[in-house]
Parts: structure tokens; C-alpha cells; sequence
């Protein structure tokens, strides 16, 4: 692929009549690349259904299922499939494959593994869900949820929604939307019996924000699958349940309540919003038994003597280090069990241990079996790692680990990891926890292959940290560390020409691009780049102090920790990267940075694709779901209904890119879903036509999409736009 676009750069300085046909051929070859990259699936999700000893060979059997998610592009959609594997000692057996409708929004199995629980969506009668229970035999029972008429849409999401059943297998318990009498014209009469809602047709009713649009008062919903039974408890004062566990003996659920009042925030990645851990009966009685912070991944021991669950203070940044905290049940005493890390940790065989940021909670079964330790993953600088705490004595341990590794279920002491680093695609291992003090002798097994990159050899990475030399405005901050990962090759086969460099800040700004395989990543680089990810102040994965240290200073200390990452990349591997072509790509507040980035060096980088880049701060403070981003990044604390003064205003108008708009000088590419929430797409809008007016090559493309861009048609249309984007200035750079 790289030879048809060195031998464009050589055809247009020559023969201008032929930009069309080679124009032509780059699109025809983009697409193939993308399509060999875009078949590679990847684990959406995993779980052990069993594990038994196996008296005849000694060895235990378990049971191991998989569902894979993968790029239909003929459909433009996402296909999924379920494959099962049996692990007997050495030997894994694969099932076939089977796929999976897309009209499943949830499944779970039961502890025995004698029924498994669906939510659906009906294909006849659109829109409408169904429970069907599947016994091991093949039987089934459906339930109708719209004829039953207990509640609204059932809750799939990633931050209220769960399915889950009983120790008994007679109950399953999730989250749904309250149920309400469909509003009316003041001209329509109600009808004998029903509850008068004329003129409630455009009642504003607040949510979630960003993906929770359709999420405005959740309920309780308790489904007895022998008589069929539905009942819908709610919870008082706004507070809206999600993430149900079952409690000890099936008398109740634990449940995590997020406090509504007085108005909603946009939830989805924010884990700075208040939220109390209830317990409930099965009568709707409930106490609140935890508050005071963001509570969240609520989990049981085996023996029901104690819940665990992450706590993270309400406020300041969206993601932030988080204690692991161990309340006794019944008598509710709280006990913290690993505390907020501001830089380091020692923990055992001299590691070291940068704290607990579960960005996606923690797996839904994390115990072992002794009810005393406990198995999560967290971010060291830029590697996921598994850990197991002792919830009693507190000893972390780190278990071996080479690139990243996701602990996503735990039964009976096994352990199911998700494995990949950034040049290998996602593969599940297994392996048996170790008794106490043992753990670190953990061996994993492949349940899956391993798969590579046609093309990208698996070596083609690296990774280091630095400190940047130029000081921190608060002094305290100066030494902490820069992390970056670099994709490409680290010298070049004999005759091969220089490679472009694409630098690829990450959003948040409090999160991390950590070494995990990305099919984007890998698109770009079969394609001929190199591409930087760094780690910025500020970023997860550093401890508290890491994340503290940006909110005040962005676009200065972000900013020029990203370019200072970039120029030791090309430094670094000054005999494969071509100084004359760097590139700018980035999302969110990586657009912000990249916007910053084109107008600080404009001498440097050649051109810019930003998906739903901020670039007004002010702009923002009052139409995002997440106002209090621009607040806190801006250096402000935020009160709900906080109207900025002027000095606020000037200080987030300083620190955004549109402040420097007339030092822009690159081609910038704006990637837009109109149905965002959190950057409204005015951000992109303005500053389009503000470059316009400037002269500079300016791009937009309007999807019917939200934040992330991550339909498939918006996904294939956006990284496909921003190649060309950036073969179209490679060549006119070079």
C-alpha cells in the first residue's frame, strides 16, 4: 500500500493529468486495507458456564463462552457470534460458531446453567421486548412485557442496565424505564378509567445525556419465571436504580441508586456523580446503606458476609483514582480495603501499584472462592494489569502480565482474561488462581488463537515514559511522568522509503489509550503510518496526583506534553519516520488537542482530522450534557445552576483553540455526529466556518450519529475521509 502512494507523489510532480486515475486507485486501495483489517472480530464478551472436575482424567473441564463482535460490511452494522470452547487439561475444543440476533439486548445463564434469560426485541412487532427463558432441554417460556404493561424499555447500557437471576433460578431481576400513560393532546378525551395526561405531549423530561438519552426514571423490576409475575418497586426522591446484585438467601437485591436532583448530568463516563448503594426486599422496602460519594460495581461475596464496590468522591474530574471498599452484611460496617493512590504503591515482590480506575467498573463476578480475595484489572501507566487484593490482610499482588490484560469473568478461582497489545488482536485466556500467597505462580492458557495482522507484524511497537523538561506551573507536578506507545516499525527494511507519523492524543481528558489492539490503529498503519499515543498529564493510570494535575491547565501542560512526545518519536526513530510529514488525529478532547497542536507548530503538522473536537470551552458551558467538564478543566469548581462571570468565560475562551484559530495553517478535517450530546456539534459547526474565513482547507462530514462515532457506516466513512486526508497532504507536504 505504501508503494501506491509514494508512486502518486512521484506521478503528480510529473503528469498532473493523472491525479484522477490515481486518485482513483488510493480509494479503491484504502478500502481494501480497511476491509482485511475490519474482518479481524473482537470479544465483546466472555464467561466460564462451568467448571467441574473430571474424575477420570483428574483434570477439570471447563466450559467457556465467547461472543464475538465484527464489522458487517455489507449490512454496515455489527454482526455477532457465539462460539463455546471446552478446556480439558491441556486441550481446548472449539464448537462451531453460532450467530447471535441483534435483537438480543440481554442474556444471562443461570448458576447451574439449567436456563439462560433473554431480553429481545420483537421482530414483527417492532420496538416491542420479550423475556424468553430457555431450559437445557430446549423449552422455553416467553413473557410479553409490552402486554404485561408493568414498565417501559428495559435498561441494556453499560451503567443501569443488568439481568440477573436468583441462587433458586425462580426469579430474574433488571432495570427498566418507569411506566407512563402516554401523553395526549388537551383535544384527545381520555378514555373511561385511565389517568388524564392531555397536554403533557411536550413536557420536557431531563436524562442521562450522551447514549442515555431515552433514560429519565428507572424502576426496579422483579420477574417470578414460574407464574410470571412482574413487579416494578421504585425508588423515592429521583433516585434512579441500576447495576442490581442479588443478595444473600434471594430475600433482596443490592443496588446502586444515582441521585437525579436537581437536575441530571451526563452519566456515561463520568464517574464523579453522586450515587448510594440500597438494599431492597422483594416487597419494594429499601434502605439506603451507603452514601456520600460515586458508588458503583456492587459485588457479593460467595458467603454473603460482605459487598464490595468501588468509591470515588463526587466532583472535580470524571474519572479519578477510586477505592475498593468492603461493607459487612448485615451489620454495614465500611471498611476501605485499597485506598486512593496519589503516585506509587508498593505492593508485593517490590512492584509497584498505581491505584484502582475502573473506567468500566469492575466484572460482574470478581470473588474467589474463599470469600477473602478478590481479582480486578487496573491501568499501570499504559498496560492493563490483573491484580488480586486480599480483602482481609490487604496485600495486593500483580500477577505476570505482557501486554494488557482484562479480567472479565471469575468462577469457582478460575480466571478469564481478555488479552491483546496494540499490534495483536484480542484473545481470551484462562487460568486457576493459586491458594493465598501462590498467586503470582498463575499460569494463563489460550482458549482462543492467536491471531496477527496480515501484514503488521506483531513486533511493530514500543513503549517508554519521560519527564517533560519544560516545568509544570505547580512544581509539585513537574516529575510527573509522560507515558507513549509507539505503532510502526522501529527501522526500516533495506531500500524502503520513510514512514509518515500520525500523533493520536486520546479524549477524556481523564482516561488512557492503553496497549490493547485497535482495528483503527491498525487500518493506519497497514497503510504505511507510524503513529505516537501519548499519555499526557493528566491521564488514568499515574495515580491521583497524574489526574490532579491537568484541571487549570489545559492546552498548556497537555499540549505540550503531546508535542514533546512527538518530537522524541521522531527523534527516537529518526531513520523511519519522515519529520516532513507528522499528522494530527484525535476525538474529543483529543480534537481539542490537536486543534491546539496546528495553530501552536503549525510548521510541523501537515494536516488534522478531529472527531467532535471542543474548541470553544465558553460555548460549551451551557448546551453539553457535562458542564462541569468546562468548569474543572478550566480550573473552576462547579455548583449546579453556576452561571459563569466574565473572568470564568475569558479564562475557558484563553485555554480553547479557537483563541488561536488565526495561527492555523494546516488542512483540518472535522468528523461531526449531529446527535451529540456531550461536544455539540455547534463546536464543530463554528470553527468550520471560522477556518473558512481564515482560507484555511477546511472539511466537514455531518453524521447521524452521537459521540464516539462508532456506527459502522460513520466508522468506515470517518477512517477511510481521514486516510485520504492525509495521503491527499502527505503529498503536497512532501
Amino acid at each position: 500500500m505504501q508503494r501506491i502512494f509514494s508512486s502518486r507523489r512521484r506521478i503528480l510532480s510529473i503528469c498532473p493529468v493523472a491525479v484522477r486515475y490515481c486518485s482513483i486507485k488510493m480509494t479503491d486501495g484504502v478500502i481494501e486495507v480497511f476491509k482485511e483489517v475490519a474482518q479481524i472480530s473482537e470479544v465483546k464478551k466472555a464467561k466460564i458456564l462451568n467448571a467441574s472436575l473430571n474424575e477420570e482424567t483428574g483434570h477439570h473441564d471447563i466450559s467457556v463462552q465467547v461472543v464475538w463482535s465484527c464489522r458487517n460490511l455489507t449490512s454496515l452494522e455489527r454482526s455477532f457470534t457465539s462460539t463455546d470452547y471446552l478446556v480439558q487439561g491441556e486441550k481446548v475444543i472449539p464448537f462451531q460458531p453460532v450467530p447471535v440476533s441483534e435483537n438480543v439486548e440481554l442474556s444471562e445463564t443461570s448458576a447451574t446453567g439449567k436456563w439462560t434469560a433473554f431480553v429481545v426485541t420483537s421482530e414483527k412487532k417492532k420496538g416491542e421486548q420479550q423475556v424468553i427463558v430457555v431450559n437445557q432441554d430446549g423449552s422455553m417460556k416467553t413473557f410479553d412485557l409490552e402486554a404485561a404493561g408493568k414498565h417501559g424499555k428495559v435498561y441494556a447500557d453499560g451503567e443501569f442496565g443488568c439481568l440477573e437471576w436468583s441462587a433458586d433460578e425462580t426469579m430474574l431481576v433488571y432495570v427498566a424505564e418507569k411506566k407512563r400513560v402516554k401523553p395526549t393532546s388537551f383535544t384527545t378525551r381520555p378514555k373511561s378509567g385511565e389517568e388524564d395526561s392531555r397536554g403533557q405531549e411536550f413536557t420536557f423530561r431531563d436524562d442521562w445525556g450522551e447514549q442515555l438519552l431515552s433514560k429519565h426514571q428507572s424502576v426496579v423490576c422483579f420477574l417470578n419465571v414460574q407464574s410470571g409475575e412482574i413487579k416494578c418497586q421504585e425508588l423515592e426522591d429521583g433516585l434512579c436504580p441500576g447495576q442490581l446484585v442479588w443478595a444473600p438467601g434471594d430475600d433482596g437485591i443490592f443496588g446502586v441508586a444515582f441521585v437525579s436532583k436537581p437536575y441530571r448530568l451526563g452519566l456515561l463516563y463520568c464517574h464523579n456523580r453522586e450515587s448510594k448503594l440500597f438494599h431492597m426486599d422483594l416487597e419494594g422496602n429499601y434502605s439506603i446503606i451507603e452514601e456520600g460519594g460515586n458508588i458503583r460495581s456492587p459485588c457479593v461475596s460467595p458467603d454473603g458476609s460482605s459487598i464490595m464496590y468501588l468509591f470515588s468522591k463526587v466532583g472535580g474530574p470524571h474519572a479519578k483514582c477510586a477505592q475498593l471498599c468492603l461493607l459487612s452484611w448485615p451489620n454495614k460496617q465500611k471498611r476501605v480495603v485499597v485506598d486512593v493512590v496519589h503516585r506509587n504503591q508498593e505492593i508485593e515482590d517490590g512492584k509497584s501499584f498505581k491505584g484502582i480506575y475502573g473506567y468500566a467498573g469492575l466484572p460482574r463476578r470478581c470473588w474467589l472462592s474463599d470469600s477473602k480475595r478478590f481479582v480486578f484489572s487496573s491501568m499501570k501507566f499504559d498496560n492493563i494489569v490483573v491484580y488480586v487484593v486480599n480483602v482481609e490482610s490487604g496485600k495486593i499482588t500483580e500477577l505476570t502480565h505482557t501486554g494488557s490484560h482484562q479480567v472479565v469473568d471469575v468462577c469457582d478461582d478460575w480466571v478469564l482474561v481478555n488479552f491483546s497489545y496494540i499490534c495483536q488482536p484480542t484473545q481470551i485466556l484462562l487460568g486457576y488462581i493459586p491458594q493465598q500467597g501462590q498467586e503470582s505462580k498463575l499460569k494463563m492458557k489460550e482458549v482462543t488463537c492467536r491471531r496477527e495482522i496480515p501484514g503488521v507484524p506483531n513486533h511493530y511497537h514500543s513503549q517508554w515514559t519521560f519527564i517533560n523538561d519544560t516545568p509544570h506551573p505547580d512544581p509539585k507536578y513537574s516529575d510527573v511522568p509522560v507515558s507513549v506507545i509507539y505503532y510502526g516499525p522501529t527501522s526500516l527494511e533495506e531500500g524502503a522509503v520513510k514512514r509518515p507519523l500520525i500523533c493520536w492524543p486520546h479524549g477524556g481528558p481523564h482516561s488512557v489509550l492503553t496497549n490493547v489492539y485497535s482495528m483503527a490503529a491498525a487500518f493506519f498503519v497497514k497503510l504505511g503510518f507510524s503513529i505516537v499515543f501519548p499519555n499526557y498529564r493528566g491521564s488514568l493510570g499515574f495515580g491521583e496526583d497524574g489526574v490532579n494535575c491537568l484541571p487549570g491547565y489545559c492546552g498548556v501542560t497537555d499540549v505540550s506534553d503531546v508535542h514533546k512526545a512527538t518530537i522524541e518519536c521522531l527523534h527516537r526513530f529518526s531513520e523511519v519516520l519522515d519529520e516532513s510529514r507528522v499528522f494530527l488525529f484525535g476525538g474529543s478532547h483529543g480534537g481539542f488537542l490537536v486543534t491546539h497542536l496546528a495553530a501552536q507548530y503549525p510548521e510541523l503538522y501537515k494536516a488534522v482530522s478531529a472527531r467532535n473536537p471542543v474548541t470553544d470551552i465558553p460555548a460549551m458551558a451551557n448546551v453539553s450534557d457535562i458542564p462541569d467538564w468546562t468548569f474543572v478543566e478550566s480550573g473552576y469548581a462547579y455548583k449546579p445552576g453556576q452561571v459563569p462571570d466574565g473572568e470564568t468565560l475569558g479564562k475557558m475562551l484563553a485555554i480553547s483553540p479557537i483563541s488561536r484559530i488565526d495561527s492555523i495553517k494546516a488542512p483540518v478535517l472535522l468528523l461531526v455526529g449531529k446527535n451529540d450530546a456531550r461536544v455539540p456539534p455547534s463546536q464543530s459547526l463554528n470553527f468550520y466556518k471560522m477556518l473558512l474565513a481564515r482560507g484555511v482547507e477546511t472539511e466537514l462530514h455531518l453524521y447521524d450519529d452521537c459521540h464516539p462515532l462508532s456506527k459502522v457506516d460513520t466508522e468506515v466513512d470517518s477512517l477511510i475521509h481521514t486516510a485520504l486526508w492525509f495521503h491527499k497532504h502527505e503529498c503536497t507536504a512532501s
